[in-house]
């Protein structure tokens, strides 16, 4: 019954965490198109697609964190199934790395690479690194946990 009520906290954050998400891109869409009506000779606009690559990302996690918390609703905490989305969630924190180390690129290609932006693209790699590791360490816990107790199962 706990782990039940613990499952249906998390999935309501998750669903608060993806309508976030839904306003912020959906506002940053919005800003996109403003400037290209607004400076169509500029590619500041293309901006989006990174934008758009990063929330593909970001809503794959969630739907990996919703298997989590669905696992943890069957009491099933430590299982396979949960060190397996946590490293998918890792995977996507790698491929959120190489997509701002394209937009650094993008950046310098259409010339907008200012210092201020550079360092902020930096700053949102170093957090998907800090999540990659997050994840990792949490899917190799889970499955030790896992291990020890199918070991002891075994044991029984």
């Amino acid at each position: 019954m706990k782990q039940t009520k613990i499952s249906y906290w998390l999935k309501g954050m998750t669903v608060v965490l993806g309508i976030m998400g839904l306003l912020a891109f959906s506002g940053l869409t919005w800003y996109a198109f403003t400037l290209k009506k607004e400076m169509p000779e500029s590619a500041q606009w293309q901006f989006i697609f990174f934008t758009w690559y990063t929330a593909v990302l970001c809503y794959l996690i969630l739907f990996q964190f919703w298997k989590v918390c669905t696992e943890i609703g069957k009491d099933n905490s430590f299982s396979m199934e949960n060190a397996r989305a946590f490293h998918i969630m890792g995977l996507c924190a790698i491929a959120e790395i190489t997509g701002e180390a394209g937009r650094i690129i993008w950046l310098g290609v259409t010339g907008l690479a200012e210092p201020a932006k550079v360092l902020a693209v930096v700053v949102k790699m170093i957090l998907a690194a800090m999540f990659l590791l997050l994840c990792e360490a949490l899917s190799r816990l889970i499955q030790y946990a896992y291990d020890v107790k199918q070991e002891n199962d075994l044991t029984i």
